[in-house]
């Protein structure tokens, strides 16, 4: 019950806020947009940089996953896992400034290169900076994927290829790759999804119109132009577009979890091999240096002394006093909404006859990420507008789209979670008449806590780090975090953005330590485990 009434709640809030903003728009003429070549244009811009965003960031992947699955024993290869399952949740503002701070004019690299006697290279604003931010953020997303599958390969497996005498390129071909392909198309349409509506890396670093995305193209003409017909035209654009491309991705691709495995060594015929040897220690150490430099640099920019002055100003302990407000309350309700939806997607694909509707519910959760947060917003603002003050309704607002937003994440944490917990417990349940919330209480609770936990935590620090929807609705009294280091970098106050940067990130570390550490209190495989 619950979870039907969460999943037809989420899908009236997106009906009625694109319902709004066609009313108001008046006749939407999406063909004659289509028409138009500077809309052609972004539509290539957003499908190009999304599509070599994934490429680069699976074609990264696999071969950073086996390294990570060879080298068991390897000093600091929890500490980089670590960071791969964190990536999700690192601000994307805080990325951009380390990007700066690394590849820009002034950058760790351009240093490098004066220091060499080479010229300097301005290669960050524009296509080139956004595939490196980009592949910042996924390349450690698609690593967790395959490195979670390639780690689900038992001991006697490789006891066998050691018995063949199989070489490396027999272990890929045969082992590994079967394994590895089936993931490939689900976990790229996910990096796609997520890179065809990028919006703060899109907008810091596209460096111009030749540069933007649908994304960014809505939020201008939103934001700027308040030209509400282009914005619903662009909106269903993008909606048809994604839904297709997600279509076509996730029926050819193999469900995989979010959630991090556990990550332990493995004894492979292959790991002693010298070849494999250096070639993994090449690929950790260049994707080390890769994905630390931009938040080592963040945190050395933070630590001039003239940015502290930040601390001081009244802005600062407003903006930290919103994002400390909406960012749990959007945690909790993306959870709550999340349990919600994977408990009725259970319930469906075990039900027998309606099996086949269990893709609804999963459906209603990748809305939020095929329909742009930044229209919804913007049909909210139309729709209230109507029946009240809509400025005053600005942070609950914000609280329900930063829970939408990251509502996808969270039901692919907790279906799998489920799914095997009911699969365990459920005929126990019944024969034991066990029901309700006691079975909740009793049963599902103690199993899933760390899955929900982790689930909160992803959730709670991507809105503490969400910019796109604040963007619409931040005004002198509401912003956040995230919002104050934009206008600070938009001012040129570089050391100032790079504290709060810092802060920022300690912010979100805090909460995603604190909110693990309380669902990992007390955790069991199950009741009568």
């Amino acid at each position: 019950m619950f979870g039907l009434a969460t999943a037809l709640a989420v899908s009236l809030v997106v009906l009625c806020a694109l319902g709004a903003l066609v009313a108001e728009a008046g006749r939407v003429e999406v063909l004659a947009e289509l028409a138009k070549p500077l809309t052609r244009s972004i539509i290539r811009f957003t499908l190009w940089q999304a599509a070599l965003s994934a490429l680069i960031s699976v074609a990264l992947g696999v071969p950073l996953a086996r390294a990570l699955a060879r080298r068991g024993g390897l000093l600091g290869r929890r500490a980089l896992i670590r960071l791969s399952s964190i990536s999700l949740v690192i601000p994307s503002m805080v990325a951009v400034l380390g990007m700066v701070a690394v590849h820009g004019r002034s950058g760790w690299v351009n240093h490098l290169l004066s220091a060499l006697g080479l010229g300097r290279a301005d290669y960050l604003y524009g296509l080139t900076g956004i595939l490196l931010a980009h592949t910042f953020f996924n390349l450690p997303l698609a690593t967790r994927i395959f490195l979670n599958q390639l780690l689900t390969l038992p001991q006697h497996t490789w006891n066998l290829a050691a018995l063949y005498g199989m070489r490396p390129r027999h272990i890929f071909r045969h082992i590994e790759w079967p394994l590895l392909r089936g993931l490939i198309p689900g976990a790229a349409g996910m990096i796609f999804l997520l890179c065809f509506t990028s919006f703060a890396i899109v907008l810091t670093l596209g460096g111009g119109p030749q540069s933007t995305t649908l994304e960014v193209a809505i939020y201008q003409a939103v934001r700027f132009d308040f030209d509400l017909s282009r914005a619903v035209a662009l909106s269903l654009i993008q909606v048809a577009l994604c839904g297709l491309l997600a279509a076509g991705f996730f029926a050819f691709g193999a469900p995989f979890p979010l959630r991090p495995g556990d990550y332990p060594g493995i004894d492979r015929p292959d790991a002693g091999a010298r070849w494999p040897r250096i070639i993994d220690a090449t690929v950790i150490a260049t994707a080390s240096m890769f994905l630390l430099s931009p938040l080592v640099a963040a945190l050395v920019k933070a630590l001039a002394p003239g940015g502290w002055s930040i601390v001081a100003d009244g802005e600062f302990w407003s903006a930290l006093r919103w994002t400390l407000l909406i960012a749990p309350s959007a945690g909790l309700l993306s959870c709550l909404c999340a349990l919600s939806l994977a408990n009725l997607t259970v319930t469906l694909r075990r039900s027998g006859r309606v099996a086949g509707w269990a893709v609804v519910p999963e459906l209603v959760g990748l809305l939020t990420l095929l329909a742009p947060p930044i229209t919804l917003g913007a049909g909210l603002f139309l729709l209230f507008r109507r029946f009240t003050d809509a400025l005053s309704l600005g942070p609950a607002m914000v609280i329900v789209l930063n829970a939408l937003l990251a509502l996808a994440f969270a039901v692919r944490i907790l279906t799998p979670a489920l799914q095997a917990q009911r699969s365990r417990y459920d005929r126990l349940c019944a024969g034991l008449g066990i029901s309700g919330w006691n079975r909740w209480h009793r049963v599902l609770w103690p199993a899933l806590r760390h899955p929900i936990a982790y689930a909160l935590a992803i959730a709670t620090t991507l809105s503490a780090g969400d910019m796109g929807v604040i963007a619409l609705f931040g005004t002198d009294d509401l912003s956040t975090l995230p919002l104050l280091m934009y206008r600070l970098l938009g001012a040129y106050r570089v050391e100032q953005a790079a504290v709060v940067a810092a802060l920022l990130c300690a912010l979100c570390a805090g909460f995603f330590w604190a909110i693990e550490r309380l669902g990992a209190a007390g955790q069991t495989s199950g009741p009568y485990a």
